[in-house]
């Protein structure tokens, strides 16, 4: 593997390869020319994430360090499982990346410099008929939504984002990249060429190479926008934008709070009963531990959003009176674990931090943490349960379809990809069940698309109530659906599943005035008979599909085998 390396440095090509348990084996000069800041540092056995904290630290401002260690999960998981290049920006030039596994060895990674390839044909007019019946409903909520392409470009926004940033209308964004939307809300206003609008640009370069990191920008006027965005395996972005001007202000005022709090102890017992005051009529939950770990301040609506005895506050507990009672209440019932550590551990860090936990209620809070100067911490406390449930609507929608609520072909290939992965370790075979529905264009054509709607909406349920839970249901597009059935390990198994479905799927439905029948054609290919790979499932599931159909119709085959 040495000379291999060696070979790549005379094409320029960085190299570094690990082993199973991401463990630096070797390494080449390309390497550190293209990432100078390893040199001296990188060691054999040395873990891929020591080389990540090397690679985040040099690059991530101020307000994302705290969330570095999730920079740091992300990047490992990403290294196990790439499985095509891509390409970032890394020391002002572009940087390719590839990653391929070595069967008893480990894993090689390979960088090589060169510019990003720019797409052909100028921008990308996306229709909005396009969209289904879901996404076009984007225009009535409060939020900002963009829909980008796999090249970064913006196919869609909705009504409330041209609003939020200035846009004449949507078709100015259309075929734009999302900096470009972010300068033009800044041309001619104020402060448009001042601190704001370059720290925000400085952001917006920094985490559009994250997706899925939630990151906030400043805007004209005062305003602040929180962007979070998710990308589906085929590289389409889909991203939420939050107006939270009034957030943004409130901890503006809590910083300068804080700022006086920290000139000196003997001001702030001066100046307690004014700050009080204040405290009690902010809409975030305010509690501030001195150096001996004593809580000196807890508000109203601290008291109110972590369910706290008042008189326990009142008697200015120490933190760990406050921990012990959350303990014994259940408080951290649906936290996660390492949220449950970290709380067990002291729950107190000598860095600002900011993480969201569920209360047992069901409500999310954000905890956002301020370390004060000589020991202590400034901790805020926000109900942020709305605009997380925008966040998950955001992202159901990205993943399932508008019509019938099943999930998508994106997400069923996800699904499928995963199953034959997890198969080849060992877990039982599965079926998938390919189907196109016998019947549907004459009723679509003879009355309407509302009434086909409608059937399509039934059938989809149908379906999804004869599968069992854990099998995934998916509409194709148009009239065509599929199912992945796990743990089959014979054909009559997945004939069973096909047998029912075309049973569910025959019985007349009442439509508006109408009664309608649909049969269906389904096409079932077996793993690992019928292929060891996601495109070959799906399309031998479909060319039996096919056969089945040819055949009349209203029955399923397997492929390889007959008609049932």
């Amino acid at each position: 593997m040495r000379s291999v390396a060696q070979t790549l440095d005379g094409l320029e090509i960085g190299a570094c390869l690990f082993d199973e348990a991401d463990r630096t084996l070797l390494w080449n000069r390309s390497f550190l020319t293209l990432f100078p800041e390893h040199a001296a540092h990188i060691q054999i056995g040395e873990p891929y994430s020591a080389n990540l904290r090397r690679f985040y630290e040099g690059r991530l401002n101020a307000f994302e360090m705290p969330l570095i260690e999730r920079y740091i999960e992300k990047g490992v998981a990403r290294h196990r499982l790439q499985n095509r290049p891509f390409a970032f920006e890394h020391g002002g030039r572009w940087l390719t990346a590839a990653s391929l596994p070595l069967p008893g060895v480990g894993r090689i990674r390979l960088w090589r410099a060169g510019e990003h390839a720019v797409p052909q044909g100028g921008p990308i007019a996306v229709p909005e008929a396009l969209f289904s019946d879901g996404v076009a409903l984007f225009d009535h909520v409060a939020d900002g939504v963009m829909v980008t392409d796999a090249d970064g470009q913006i196919a869609w926004v909705n009504h409330p984002f041209v609003l939020m940033y200035g846009l004449r209308d949507r078709a100015v964004a259309a075929g734009t990249s999302f900096e470009s939307v972010y300068r033009r809300a800044w041309q001619g206003r104020e402060g448009g060429d001042g601190e704001g609008f370059r720290r925000g640009l400085s952001t917006l370069a920094d985490n559009l190479r994250f997706t899925g990191a939630p990151f906030e920008l400043p805007l004209p006027e005062g305003r602040w926008a929180r962007v979070i965005e998710q990308r589906g395996p085929d590289g389409k972005g889909f991203s939420a934008h939050v107006d939270i001007s009034a957030l943004k202000h409130q901890q503006q005022a809590l910083e300068q709070a804080e700022a006086r709090a920290r000139a000196s102890e003997a001001r702030l017992k001066d100046k307690s009963t004014l700050l009080e005051a204040t405290l009690a009529r902010m809409e975030q939950g305010i509690m501030m531990v001195n150096a001996e770990r004593v809580v000196e301040v807890c508000n109203r609506r601290a008291i109110e959003l972590l369910g706290l005895p008042e008189a326990l506050m009142a008697s200015k507990p120490s933190f760990e009176a406050v921990l012990a009672h959350q303990w014994a209440s259940d408080e951290f019932s649906r936290t996660p674990q390492d949220i449950q550590d970290f709380v067990r551990s002291g729950g107190i860090l000598d860095r600002a931090h900011c993480y969201d936990r569920q209360r047992p209620d069901g409500r999310v809070i954000e905890v956002r943490s301020v370390p004060i100067e000589g020991g202590g911490v400034l901790r805020t406390y926000t109900d942020v349960t709305e605009r997380t449930r925008s966040e998950e609507r955001v992202r159901h929608a990205a993943r399932h379809d508008g019509l019938t609520s099943l999930v998508n072909r994106e997400t069923f290939l996800e699904c499928l990809a995963a199953a034959v992965r997890d198969s080849g370790c060992g877990a039982p075979g599965f079926a998938v069940h390919y189907i196109d529905l016998d019947g549907f264009k004459p009723i679509n054509d003879e009355h309407g698309h509302a009434v086909g709607d409608k059937m399509l909406a039934l059938a989809a349920g149908r379906m999804r109530q004869i599968a069992r839970d854990g099998d995934v249901v998916a509409r194709m597009g148009g009239d065509e659906f599929a199912i992945l059935q796990y743990g089959v390990d014979a054909a009559d198994r997945g004939l069973g599943l096909a047998r029912r479905i075309l049973q569910g799927l025959v019985q007349p439905a009442d439509i508006e005035t109408l009664r309608l029948q649909l049969g269906a054609s389904i096409g079932i290919a077996l793993y690992p008979g019928a292929g060891i790979d996601p495109d070959t499932l799906l399309r031998h599931a479909d060319s039996a599909m096919y056969e089945a159909k040819g055949l009349g119709g209203n029955q399923a085959r397997v492929f390889g085998e007959g008609c049932a």
